[in-house]
């Protein structure tokens, strides 16, 4: 048995006391003062980033009222076409870049006069005109690359926000106010388009079109299923509570059909990646290993020919291993 004095029984005493008082200030701190920090914190970049959104999509709005008349979109309208400006104009938007087209194709054509000078300074024209013609891709790569990112990301986003609306209507909801309920749960980029679709909905636009808008600015044929669903609906009449949930469960679907894919053409992916670099790869470490042997390449006639096929055959074998996936995947 344990014989406690009272100098251990007071020590213990002040020992509660201090954790006690401790844990108490600390609750107080952080109800009073930490806390409505971390809320105003949250608030403000909330209202940041609702605003910055607004004045994005204002100055794109405004900068295509007055592109419409400049010189500059005219001369691209008549060499491209209106229908490929609009749909360029299309793919920026699903990319979310916030630029007026003008100003891509300005950026895109900068790239490609860097790429000729860099093949002056090489000293080859057709070295030159094949990394012009490589700088010229680059920004349209990345324009594909952000469409894909984000439209992957809305569409991961879909199955839960399809039961959300499901539930918020059978809650007693409209579709509108139930589109709000979710803008506001769901994370971007997702909540960011519902929440657009709401607004217009607000300034006068049918919910039809807002929707169609919606499904513009998203590359997603899963989006495009339930925009579909929602206009056949008021069309025709049904449940679309019901019809939401089946839409979830078909995503949710193809969601794991498409996981079983990449694992199914992970290694022909992979192996395309790293026979891509290997040639890249080898001639930079040749190129500190034995200089003089790798810089006949640059400076030989016959050197840079055969750069020139290396790089063609580096594409075509680029192509023909993505048709193959592709196959795989169908």
């Amino acid at each position: 048995m344990v014989n406690l004095t009272n100098n251990d029984i007071w020590y213990a005493i002040g020992l509660s006391a201090i954790f006690a008082a401790g844990y108490l200030s600390f609750s107080i701190a952080y109800q009073f003062l930490i806390a409505p920090i971390r809320r105003r914190r949250v608030m403000e970049g909330r209202l940041k980033k609702s605003t910055r959104e607004e004045q994005i999509r204002t100055k794109i709005f405004k900068n295509t009222q007055v592109e419409a008349h400049s010189l500059a979109v005219s001369l691209v309208r008549r060499v491209l076409g209106r229908d490929r400006l609009d749909n360029l104009q299309r793919q920026l938007l699903q990319a979310d870049i916030y630029w007026p087209v003008s100003k891509f194709l300005g950026v895109t054509g900068f790239l490609g006069v860097v790429g000729l000078l860099l093949g002056q300074l090489i000293g080859s024209l057709p070295a030159g005109a094949l990394i012009c013609l490589g700088f010229l891709v680059v920004p349209f790569l990345f324009l594909r690359f952000k469409i894909n990112r984000k439209a992957g990301l809305v569409e991961k986003q879909l199955p839960d926000v399809m039961e959300l609306l499901a539930r918020s209507l059978r809650a007693g909801h409209t579709l509108p106010s139930a589109i709000e309920l979710a803008s506001k749960e769901t994370a971007d980029p997702l909540g960011v388009e519902l929440k657009m679709a709401y607004e217009e909905q607000r300034l006068g636009i049918s919910m039809s079109e807002a929707l169609r808008h919606m499904a513009e600015r998203v590359a997603s044929p899963d989006l495009r299923y339930f925009v579909t669903a929602v206009l056949v609906q008021a069309e025709t009449g049904g449940n679309l509570a019901e019809i939401m949930e089946k839409i979830g469960f078909l995503i949710r679907d193809r969601l794991r059909v498409k996981g079983k894919i990449r694992a199914l053409t992970a290694e022909g992916r992979l192996s395309a990646a790293v026979l891509t670099l290997i040639p890249f790869a080898l001639f930079v470490v040749l190129y500190f290993v034995n200089n003089s042997y790798v810089m006949t390449l640059l400076t030989h006639p016959g050197g840079r020919k055969l750069m020139m096929v290396g790089m063609v055959s580096i594409v075509l074998g680029i192509f023909s291993m993505r048709k193959i996936i592709n196959q795989v995947r169908l």
